[in-house]
């Protein structure tokens, strides 16, 4: 088989940190962040809900304050640039989806030379972010819908994606791809992955090279 994109999470998958609950911290809301965040994991609370409600802590914040804090401490996983950079070097594209804020995506996809990002959008004034709403999502599943439309736009077929997260929230998306590897998982998420790995996230180098020489 030939890959040729891969659909990657971010929080837990390409960082170790929830970084929404990070920011959050610049208006003192990170540990109720988290706690919604717990809530969700946890089978309490509706996803898109919770994501909305976390959000809006970060109701006139600008992206200059959101970099600032995102330079202290960037929070990457074991082996992520590693593992960039051999998507970069073979010509893979990567599609870097998250329930997390597009100006917190930017950051790490400049960072780590991601090609594509597909996250939240929030109402924004200039720089400062206003708000979000149900609205301003494509569906509960945007994570995967908003990927398939970067697919079919470069002509990519299902066939040759495979996808990697840490959690529940990424099984549509294991669903859809090929083959897909879980990361240090939770939720019971390794069930619905064709492979399993821990810390590093280069590890997922050698599982590529095996798909693409063997089948």
């Amino acid at each position: 088989m030939e890959i040729k994109a891969v659909l990657i999470d971010f929080d837990g998958t390409i960082v170790n940190k929830d970084i929404l609950d990070l920011v959050c911290g610049i208006v003192e809301k990170e540990k109720e962040s988290e706690r919604i965040n717990d809530e969700f994991h946890n089978g309490k609370r509706e996803g898109l809900s919770a994501l909305i409600e976390r959000i809006n802590f970060l109701g006139g914040i600008s992206t200059k304050q959101i970099n600032k804090k995102l330079a202290e401490n960037d929070f990457l996983i074991k082996g992520a640039k590693e593992f960039f950079d051999f998507l970069n070097s073979k010509g893979i594209i990567s599609i870097l989806n998250s329930g997390n804020l597009i100006p917190i995506l930017k950051y790490y996809q400049k960072k780590l030379g991601i090609s594509y990002i597909v996250g939240t959008k929030p109402k924004m004034n200039g720089n400062k972010i206003l708000s979000i709403s149900e609205e301003d999502f494509s569906g509960s599943n945007f994570k995967l819908i908003d990927s398939k439309v970067i697919l079919v736009r470069l002509g990519i077929k299902q066939e040759n994606v495979i996808a990697i997260g840490d959690s529940p929230a990424d099984k549509p998306l294991f669903d859809f791809a090929i083959k897909s590897i879980a990361i240090n998982p939770k939720g019971g998420i390794e069930k619905n992955a064709d492979f399993q790995i821990e810390k590093d996230l280069s590890k997922a180098i050698k599982i590529i090279k095996i798909l693409s020489k063997t089948e």
